[in-house]
């Protein structure tokens, strides 16, 4: 598997360092979305040279022409995307520009012309969705979506951990989305909620590894983490300490994030030949890769699950990068997927 993992909300403008960009690289990240005031052309090519020294991608998610563009102005984007993307061209960890974060049906159509001039501009062209809750019907909505725009990625927020209790309806647009990208033969990316904010609690670390996990399961190539740095208190919304909180220093969850990636994802998704279907087994999601690998997760991130696959032989190890025997049944804890041939 292509795997891409992302953090969203990088360091603010004066903890653009080299240092910085390597603490981003150490947590098993390879792309950053830009946001936390990275918003004008010298300072997202600052950081785009420190990002290229830690050897990471850029998404840039921030420029106030590409703002202004897609949200004001009635005028053929094409001349000013592909100057915007010459700014950044000259940097090896230039990916491409996020031209809208969360469209409503209504700006599809300019969501669609900013996609085609970044593409014909030679970048990579995305914009995430909205969640089910903020749309009306998901399925018209992401299938519409998928018709008008064809950008590079299909991609979509919805954070599950609620201040009183779980988002019932989360599993139900991961799905919804897999399946348009799978249609469409697009890549499928997801955010994971690292962080409490209005309304939502901070996740535990089985809570991370489950939305993790279930996007495996499904299929996702693209895990977004949402935040990365921790959002001004300026901006409102009540944010919380996220990887790196306010003044820069690693919380907990940063180092969860850290062993999640390097220890099990990136070992794991390395496995993965294509994905072709998940289905559910009891409390487990089993995802299909290939003729002979299953990705078999636990559907609940508060309580372990016994698990029975006929026919299984292998379990994959991830801090040996081997397989060794195993059993038909085994046990899963709250949150934990196992990779099994």
């Amino acid at each position: 598997m292509n795997l891409t993992i992302a953090a969203f909300w990088p360091p603010p403008p004066h903890e653009t360092t080299a240092a910085r960009y390597r603490e981003i690289a150490d947590a098993g990240i390879d792309l950053v979305i830009t946001g936390n005031y990275l918003n004008d052309r010298v300072i997202l090519r600052h950081a785009l040279a420190r990002a290229e020294e830690a050897g990471l991608g850029v998404l840039v998610a921030s420029d106030p022409r590409v703002d202004v563009l897609m949200r004001d102005l009635d005028t053929d984007p094409a001349p000013l995307i592909g100057r915007v993307v010459e700014d950044y061209r000259p940097f090896q960890s230039f990916r491409g520009l996020s031209l809208m974060d969360e469209p409503h049906a209504g700006q599809f159509p300019r969501v669609a012309a900013g996609v085609a001039a970044v593409r014909a501009a030679g970048a990579l062209a995305y914009a995430n969705l909205l969640p089910s809750h903020a749309t009306g019907p998901y399925d018209a909505y992401v299938g519409e979506f998928t018709r008008l725009v064809r950008p590079d990625v299909l991609s979509f927020d919805r954070y599950p951990f609620l201040a009183g209790g779980f988002d019932e309806d989360y599993l139900a647009d991961l799905a919804t989305v897999r399946e348009h990208a799978r249609r469409a033969g697009l890549p499928a990316w997801m955010y994971v909620q690292t962080l409490a904010y209005d309304r939502h609690r901070e996740p535990s670390a089985a809570e991370l590894a489950w939305q993790v996990n279930t996007a495996l399961a499904h299929g996702y190539t693209g895990i977004q983490y949402f935040t990365y740095w921790t959002p001004d208190p300026a901006r409102g919304e009540g944010f919380q300490p996220a990887l790196i909180d306010g003044d820069g220093a690693p919380t907990e969850r940063y180092g969860i994030v850290r062993d999640l990636n390097t220890r099990w994802l990136r070992p794991v998704a390395a496995e993965l030949p294509e994905w072709t279907s998940v289905e559910h087994a009891g409390d487990a999601l089993v995802g299909r890769y290939g003729e002979r690998l299953r990705f078999v997760c636990n559907a609940r991130f508060d309580q372990p699950v016994e698990v029975t696959l006929d026919g299984i032989t292998e379990a994959f190890d991830p801090a040996t990068g081997t397989y060794a025997p195993c059993g038909t049944a085994f046990t899963l804890a709250p949150g934990a997927a196992r990779l099994v041939r």
